[in-house]
């Protein structure tokens, strides 16, 4: 299958939705599980039952302790090595262990800083349009609570508008530029 054709075009795109969706997944666990959100909501569990056959071979190596659940973060970064190899096989390119190690690396710390940005987005918006207490979206607040914490311990609410979110976006967003585009940067120059 060439990938310059329509059917290869299609087949590329498969793959990656597929890759991006499983990535994705084990991101959110991996947040679930550090934010200490609850357990008993229907999002976190279907997470979970997803993601558990995934994750069940690296949690017997690296069983889970506290908030942080390695195995699903190591789990992604082998996905996407598979998924960065198998584009070279695709496109008859080689490419070396640590040119994929640093790829699959740079795309998962990419993805979890996406998703830390648009929970924040999502929390913010929905913090306007139904303020209090909402059984139903409190997960967005069990996300974000942890990641403007820190924010908001340096810029406190003024006026009754919390400004935290704006300043961890901002934070978010030039950590991807400066410090993931320097990584991703030394990984492309190994591709020479």
């Amino acid at each position: 299958m060439e990938l310059t054709s329509p059917v290869g075009q299609g087949g590329l795109f498969l793959l990656q939705f597929i890759v991006g969706i499983v990535i994705f997944a084990l991101m959110l666990r991996f947040l679930l599980r550090a934010t200490y959100a609850d357990w008993h909501h229907p999002i976190v569990q279907f997470i979970a039952k997803v993601t558990n056959p995934l994750c069940a071979p690296i949690n017997k190596l690296i069983p889970a302790k506290g908030r942080w659940d390695w195995a699903s973060v190591l789990t992604a970064v082998v996905i996407q090595a598979l998924f960065v190899v198998i584009i070279g096989a695709l496109t008859d390119r080689s490419f070396s262990v640590p040119f994929i190690a640093l790829a699959s690396i740079t795309e998962i710390i990419n993805q979890l800083l996406d998703m830390m940005f648009w929970l924040i987005i999502i929390q913010a918006v929905m913090s306007w349009i139904s303020p209090g207490y909402n059984p139903n979206t409190a997960i967005f607040d069990q996300l974000t609570n942890p990641i403007l914490a820190p924010f908001r311990r340096i810029i406190p609410p003024m006026g009754g508008f919390d400004l935290s979110p704006i300043v961890a976006i901002l934070a978010i967003k030039l950590f991807q530029i400066v410090v993931v585009g320097s990584i991703t940067q030394i990984a492309q120059q190994m591709i020479g």
